[in-house]
């Protein structure tokens, strides 16, 4: 999708006229705020330059995936407007996680399906799923080696915890830069929680959980 690539090109280029403006209109929060903005993008490159030295092929993938969207154009351009504007937070934490993980030779494979980013690392010695889902990016762990194609795997193999973690991705397009106070952090602190054996705390039971569930549910039929 053509159309949809030159959107979300705009946008980011948007945002660096953006943060540049802020820097020249010489107010402290603007300074702060514009700063922040490219220590974040110098960052971004630096990890992308040094993942593509350490693993070309996976970092390349990661890089061009933040320009890769749905098959269904209604939910692919509120992902294009988003991803560079309202999710901005959590993309550059989903996407710098995911290089980092490249870098220390973490990932064994990355997939895009439904214009969400899967960064997996297979033969986990744990024997559980894991996943963390960060902006268009999830973070997965698996026991096991996906052998067929990673959609045939997400359809018939990969169970609730995929689809879980393809719920929260809206809940990161609606919350937007509230995502990481409001799901982000909550559902860090509620998986600490039951893993420590505190409270009788079940992670399942936050609402953040449910909410992604809710959306699983609902979006299914696009993973």
């Amino acid at each position: 999708m053509p159309l949809l690539r030159i959107v979300a090109l705009t946008l980011a280029t948007a945002s660096w006229v953006a943060a540049l403006l802020l820097l020249l209109c010489d107010t402290p929060i603007g300074r702060v705020g514009a700063w922040l903005f490219f220590a974040a993008k110098s960052l971004v490159i630096l990890l992308t330059l040094l993942a593509l030295l350490r693993n070309r092929s996976l970092a390349w993938l990661l890089f061009c995936s933040r320009y890769r969207f749905d098959t269904d154009r209604r939910h692919a351009y509120t992902q294009a407007v988003t991803r560079f504007t309202w999710e901005l937070p959590q993309l550059f934490l989903g996407y710098a996680i995911a290089q980092v993980r490249v870098l220390i030779g973490n990932v064994d494979r990355v997939d895009t399906l439904g214009g969400v980013t899967y960064v997996t690392c297979c033969h986990r010695k744990e024997h559980a799923y894991t996943g963390m889902s960060l902006g268009c990016f999830v973070q997965m762990w698996l026991p096991v080696e996906i052998k067929t194609d990673f959609e045939h795997y997400a359809r018939r193999y990969a169970g609730r915890m995929l689809l879980h973690e393809y719920g929260h991705t809206f809940d990161s397009q609606r919350l937007g830069w509230l995502y990481l106070p409001v799901v982000g952090l909550p559902s860090l602190v509620s998986q600490w929680l039951e893993l420590a054996g505190l409270f009788h705390h079940r992670h399942d039971n936050l609402y953040a959980e449910r909410w992604a569930n809710r959306h699983a549910d609902k979006h299914s039929g696009k993973v």
